[in-house]
Parts: C-alpha cells; structure tokens; sequence
C-alpha cells in the first residue's frame, strides 16, 4: 500500500497572519492540520507547538494509533498552557486540531480530534466525515465559537475524541481547517470532494480546495492536507509538500520583519525528509521574506543561509529544532526572530556584517545557544529573550546591542550545552 500526500496552506485575502499549521509525513502515514487561534495572544505560536507535539509520534506497536495521537494532543495542550505560564502576553492562545495516522497494512486509519478541523473521507460509495465540530450552540446566523482546544486550561473528562475508520486503495482522505469548511457550503464541498477523488494526485486535490476556498473571497486563513491511498509497492510511497506561503501584501521595513508588497515573492518551503518535519530553508534570501509558523525548522547539521544586502528575513513563530543553522547578513540588511523557541543540538549563529540588523523579540532558548557575531557598525536588539543560562546567549563584537528585556532563565529548564 503507497500514500500519496499534499498539503497547501494559504493565509487568504484578509488577514495578514497565517495561525495554519499542518503535519505532512507519508513516510509515517502521519498527517495533522492544526488551527491556531488567539490572534493578537499569539495563535500561530500555539499551532507551531501542536504541529511539533504531533510530529513527534513515534510509532508505537503497542499502543492503538489513536491512543498515541490523543498522547500528542495531551502534551500539545500542556505545552502551550507552559508557555502561557512563562509569558503572560500569551495566556489565552490555543488551537484546534485534527491529526491521523494510518497503519502500516494501509487498512485503517487512527484519528485524534480538537475543536472544528476536519477530516474526511471519500470512497467509491460516498463521502465520510470522520470529525464532529466540538462548538458551542448559538445562533444559525452567526459563526459557533469552539467549545474544546488545545489552551483550554478547564479541559474535562474525554475532551480529545479518537475514532478509526477502514480504508482501501482508491480512497482518499482530507484534512482541512475552518478557512475552507466556512465559506464553501457542505453540499458544493462534498460534490467537489467525490469529484477530486478522481484527481492525478494528492496536489492536486490540496490545490483545487484551498483555490476554491480563496475564490469565496478566503476570509480566513485556510490549510487543506490530502492523502490518495494508492495500489503501488511501498518503495514508490510519493510525498509532496508542494505548498507555499504566499505575499501577505504589506512590506515591513523596521529591522527586518517584512515580506513583499503585491504578491510576487513566493517562500518555497520543502519537504518533510527523513522521518522528520520541517520547512526547507533557504540557502539565499534576495528578497525580503518570512518564514511563517506552518511547519517547524528541522535544521540539519551545517544548514547555511546568507541574507543579500538590503533584504530581510523574518522567522516568525517558530520551533527551531535538529542541529544548527548559521544566519550570514550582508551589509544594510537585516534579521528577525520572533516568537520562537530554539531547541537545538548545537547552535544558531547569526553573523552580521557592518550595518546590519538583528531582532530577537519574545524569543526562548530550551537548548543550544544563540550567537551572534556582532562587528562595530551593527546593532543588535533583544526584546524579551528567555534562556536557561548566560551561556545560552553570546554576542561576539563590538556592535550596538540594546536589551528592551531581561534575558533570564526559562523556567523548568536545565543547564544548556
């Protein structure tokens, strides 16, 4: 049994930052979409959370796939409520979440379920919704608020829902957040569905639904993960993750957080590889970008990238995870990182040349360190960064470096390397 798989995440036409988060690994049988929610308490940081807590599951034999995702929800939850209890400007993120796995004989598949994503599956008899929007009533006319996420700190009893369903080759199974299921009505959406069944492949599917959702005007952001269990042998299980994170629209030009005004700069992120998540970095950035909270940052040992002079490279909300990763600006450009959490074997260096910019806002380093080689002519600004010792920050130079917060111990955490 082979999977076929393709997710697509669009930010849509209306709001300027992309809370979607999705999982994306065939090679697992292991897909998630997630829906941060919170808006100015910081949504997208608590999507980055789950999306890493649900690309840790490991396979686990003994455990039913379901059991195992309800773990993964369980620690996404307890994650977020941590970072809540460490910084108080986040206290009331969460997000929503709807993961699966299938088992390795391609017959079932295993689900875990938060709030109002959505899963469904198509088959040659119809259209099966595998999901139950956990809502609160209200009234008809107007959007039910969700009634369970990951954040909830009142959370009670069997608030994860699990299930299992049987599939067979041909069938097709569809992940996606409220940006698509609450502007194309349900009639039109499993019409659309039985007819994608036919598609080429996965991408295609992930392509035609999010498109379908922005051509309703896309008032929210939307994120569709989309899996063809297909008759190949299991050395020819295809991945795609052939999605971008598409211009916002608005040039930001203080210290770096930018990305380009009228929609011609594409981020191409890659691939999840190895058996572990993440976007692809870029080993060039000649023009200003931002890598969004979508998928965590799976650095590999030695990942490189240079940053041309004059341009901007904006890391927002992110889970910085693997080995290293060494930042090079060029003169008069500059860096961001913000709301992110670095967890590290070794290091992220960021080296700046005379003129150059760094912003570490609202950053916490779990392990590993930050530094950052600072010559004379360059400034350095660090707003809220929260490490487990001195050790964990270095700053090499004799730049401009201005502290707008303390950098302090993070809580519960050890001594780092």
């Amino acid at each position: 049994m082979a999977l076929d798989a393709a997710a697509r995440t669009h930010a849509g036409k209306v709001r300027e930052i992309n809370e979607d988060a999705f999982v994306c690994r065939p090679e697992a049988g292991l897909f998630a979409v997630v829906d941060g929610m919170g808006g100015e308490a910081h949504g997208e940081v608590a999507a980055a959370i789950a999306v890493r807590a649900i690309a840790e599951v490991p396979p686990s034999p003994g455990l039913a796939g379901e059991t195992v995702l309800a773990q993964a929800m369980q620690v996404a939850r307890q994650r977020i409520l941590d970072e809540a209890d460490a910084d108080r400007a986040k206290e009331g993120m969460g997000a929503v979440a709807t993961a699966v796995r299938i088992d390795d004989d391609g017959k079932s598949v295993r689900l875990a379920h938060v709030g109002d994503t959505r899963a469904y599956l198509v088959h040659k008899g119809g259209v099966r919704l595998l999901t139950r929007d956990h809502v609160a009533d209200g009234p008809a006319h107007t959007k039910r608020q969700v009634a369970r996420d990951l954040g909830r700190r009142d959370a009670q009893g069997e608030w994860v829902e699990t299930g299992k369903a049987t599939i067979e080759p041909g069938d097709l199974l569809v992940l996606c957040s409220d940006g698509l299921t609450d502007v194309v009505p349900q009639d039109e959406l499993l019409q659309e569905l039985v007819r994608l069944r036919g598609a080429k492949d996965a991408d295609a599917v992930a392509t035609s639904l999010v498109g379908r959702a922005l051509a309703r005007g896309g008032p929210d952001n939307v994120t569709v993960v989309a899996v063809r269990v297909a008759p190949f042998s299991r050395r020819e299980r295809k991945m795609r993750v052939p999605w971008t994170s598409l211009a916002l629209g608005v040039l930001l030009i203080a210290l770096g957080l930018g990305v380009l005004a009228g929609g011609g700069h594409v981020s191409q992120l890659g691939a999840w590889l190895s058996g572990a998540a993440g976007q692809e970095v870029p080993a060039r950035v000649d023009a200003s970008a931002t890598i969004g909270p979508e998928a965590p940052l799976a650095l590999r040992p030695g990942t490189q990238t240079l940053v041309a002079a004059e341009r901007a490279l904006a890391v927002r909300g992110q889970a910085l995870t693997g080995s290293d990763w060494t930042i090079t600006v060029e003169p008069l450009a500059a860096v961001t990182l913000e709301r992110a959490v670095v967890d590290l074997d070794r290091e992220l260096a960021v080296v700046l040349a005379s003129g150059a910019e760094l912003l570490l806002r609202d950053v916490r380093v779990e392990r590993g360190r930050i530094r950052v080689v600072a010559p004379a002519g360059t400034r350095v600004t660090i707003d809220h960064l929260s490490i487990p010792s001195p050790e964990a920050l270095v700053v090499e130079g004799e730049g401009t470096v201005v502290r707008t917060g303390q950098a302090e111990p993070a809580p519960g955490t050890g001594t780092a390397p």
